[in-house]
C-alpha cells in the first residue's frame, strides 16, 4: 500500500508525488502502514515540540515569565504575521537579547498577504519573520539559563543541542541517531518515521508533565503555530483538543490523535518528493481511510484534502487528488 498525490492540470495527471505514512498505538502496534514504517527521514521542524521540552526542563518558562503563547511559537513553522512576530520579540526581550542574536537567518514570510504589505511599504524581512524564529528564541532562553555561549548555540556540540538531543533520543526511543544541519542552521535529526509517529503519540497524550505543557499550548493557541489558510492550525481548532500536528520541511508531518474511545495513537507522514501541497493532502487522505475525523471535520478540511491548483490570474487549472493505492 502507497500514498499517490496525482496534481492534475484539467483532467489529465500532470505530475504526481509518492508517500509513505504510518499509524501507531499506545503498545507501538502498528494500526496502518503505507510504504516502509522504519523509511528512516530527517524530522526536521517536526521536531519543535520535542526541542521545546529542553527550554521547558531547564526552567525558562518561570525564570523568563514567558506565555504559553510563547511557547506555542517555539513550536512553530509560522507564517510571519504580525502576532508571530510580536511573539517572538517579546520572547527576546524578556530574555534580554535582540534580533541580532537569531542565527536563523531571513526568508520571505511564509504568509503572502504579509509579504506583500512588507513589499508595498518597502521594508525587507527579518530574522523575526523565519518561520523558525520561535525555536531559535527558546534556543537563546535555554542558552542563557546554562550560561552558555550565545554565539554557537546552533552547534552541535553546544549544550544547548546536547540538551535537545538527549530529549529527541529519549522520546523516539532511539539512542544513535544520525543529525544532519536543517535549513535554520539547526541540528536535525535521522529517524524512521514509525518513530516519529510514536513521540507524536506520547505529545498528544501528554506523557510528561513537559510534553502536557507543549501540547496545551499548541491545542490551545493553535494560530500561533503555523497560521492563517494552514493545515496544522485548522486541524488543531476543528479537533478542539483531540489532536496536534506539526509539518516538517521536505514532507513530513507528525500527528498524535485521541480517538473517539479515548485511546492515543500517533501518525507520521512522509512525501519522498518533499512537497507541502502533497502533504496536506495525504494527511487528510490518511485520515479519512482509517475512520479518524467524522463526515463535518473531513469536508471542513476538503480544501487542504483536494486544492484547486490555480494560475497567476487565480483562473482554475487543475486540483491535487490523494489516493491510498493497493501495490
Amino acid at each position: 500500500m502507497f500514498l499517490v498525490s496525482k496534481f492534475l492540470r484539467g483532467s489529465a495527471v500532470e505530475s504526481f508525488h509518492v508517500g509513505y505514512a504510518v499509524i501507531v498505538d499506545e503498545k507501538d502496534t502498528l494500526l496502518f502502514a503505507a510504504g516502509e514504517p522504519d523509511y528512516p527521514v530527517f524530522i526536521r521542524s517536526a521536531a519543535k515540540p520535542f526541542q521545546a521540552v529542553a527550554v521547558l526542563e531547564a526552567g525558562a518558562m518561570e525564570k523568563y515569565k514567558l506565555s504559553e503563547e510563547e511557547l506555542a511559537v517555539m513550536c512553530a513553522s509560522h507564517n510571519g504575521e504580525h502576532f508571530h512576530v510580536d511573539a517572538v520579540s517579546s520572547m527576546l526581550k524578556k530574555i534580554d537579547l535582540t534580533i541580532d542574536h537569531l542565527k536563523c537567518g531571513v526568508h520571505p514570510p511564509l504568509d503572502r498577504q504579509i509579504y506583500e504589505q512588507l513589499a508595498i511599504q518597502g521594508r525587507r524581512p527579518t530574522a523575526l519573520h523565519n518561520n523558525c524564529s520561535g525555536k531559535h528564541a527558546g534556543m537563546l532562553a535555554l542558552a542563557k539559563i546554562l550560561g552558555a555561549n550565545l554565539e554557537n548555540y546552533l552547534d552541535s556540540t553546544h549544550p544547548v543541542q546536547q540538551k535537545i538531543f538527549e530529549k529527541i533520543k529519549y522520546y523516539s526511543g532511539k539512542e544513535r541517531i544520525p543529525v544532519g544541519v536543517d535549513g535554520c542552521n539547526a541540528p536535525t535529526f535521522l529517524m524512521p518515521l514509525r518513530a516519529i509517529a510514536g513521540m507524536y503519540r506520547k505529545l498528544i497524550a501528554g506523557q510528561d508533565d513537559y510534553l502536557r505543557k507543549v501540547q496545551h499550548a499548541m491545542i490551545t493557541h493553535p494560530k500561533y503555530v503555523g497560521g492563517r489558510a494552514r493545515f496544522d492550525t485548522d486541524f488543531m481548532t476543528l479537533l478542539g483538543g483531540r489532536g496536534v500536528a506539526k509539518i516538517g520541511s521536505e514532507g513530513v508531518r507528525g500527528i498524535g490523535l485521541r480517538t473517539e474511545e479515548g485511546n492515543t495513537i500517533g501518525i507520521a507522514i512522509k512525501v519522498l518528493s518533499g512537497n507541502w501541497e502533497a502533504c496536506d493532502s495525504m494527511s487528510v487522505a490518511v485520515l479519512k481511510h482509517n475512520n479518524l475525523i467524522d463526515e463535518e471535520t473531513a469536508k471542513k478540511l476538503e480544501h487542504y484534502a483536494s486544492p484547486t491548483l490555480r494560475s497567476h490570474t487565480e483562473a482554475e487549472t487543475g486540483k491535487i487528488v490523494t489516493d491510498i493505492n493497493a501495490e
